[in-house]
């Protein structure tokens, strides 16, 4: 299997023995071996994830990489935060996913409840609604603006996260889209209503501790 280190907190090591992996498209930095890329628009998804992607547009810009030797990656200085995923899911926001095993199988989910109502209301915040599951055995890697940071839920304890610093997210966890009337108005970063994720249930929400801005 893909073995991934971390050589600093921005830049992340992944030795492979004849394996496949992903990575965002101009993250691969340097390589050593006998390593073969190629350009993938849908990873290790099939022909409904593809779909899926072109209707929600939460597309993904990728490269895979296969053969014998050691590649390093890192995306805008941005932190790196390596998951181990053991027969579990893992929803991550598609700009923050930064490489995986080619053993994952990516797929696209809407993150909310609320029907078609909750789709218009991601559409028109912009607000990356939509997330790219990894689902299986294998390891992944996220990158964030400064350290990633990752809040339990718990049934007694559910989470309220902005949706411009949402990363990602494990476990048995329900999402659903709620609106708070000038919450952001009152600490002067936008004005009038703005758009949450609710988490509830048992499991891990990863944030950074900065909106997504415009400049990757």
């Amino acid at each position: 299997m893909p073995q991934y280190s971390l050589i600093n907190s921005k830049m992340l090591s992944i030795k492979l023995h004849g394996e496949e992996v992903y990575a965002k498209r101009g993250s691969m930095i340097a390589y050593t071996g006998q390593v073969d890329f190629a350009p993938s628009s849908s990873g290790s998804e099939g022909l409904g994830g593809r779909a899926m992607r072109s209707v929600t547009g939460e597309q993904m810009s990728l490269m895979s990489a296969r053969g014998t030797g050691e590649v390093l990656y890192a995306f805008y200085g941005l932190h790196v935060t390596l998951i181990q995923l053991s027969e579990e899911t893992f929803f991550a926001e598609s700009e923050s996913l930064l490489a995986y095993d080619g053993r994952l199988r990516s797929g696209t989910q809407f993150m909310g409840s609320g029907g078609m109502q909750g789709m218009l209301r991601g559409a028109a915040t912009g607000s990356g609604l939509f997330t790219t599951t990894l689902e299986g055995a294998g390891e992944l890697a996220i990158v964030s603006d400064g350290d990633s940071f990752a809040l339990d839920v718990t049934h007694e304890r559910p989470i309220f996260v902005d949706p411009q610093a949402y990363i990602g997210h494990r476990g048995q966890l329900q999402s659903n889209i709620v609106t708070d009337v000038g919450w952001k108005s009152f600490v002067g970063q936008s004005s009038g209503e703005s758009y949450q994720l609710k988490f509830t249930g048992l499991g891990t929400v990863y944030i950074q501790a900065a909106e997504r801005g415009g400049n990757r």
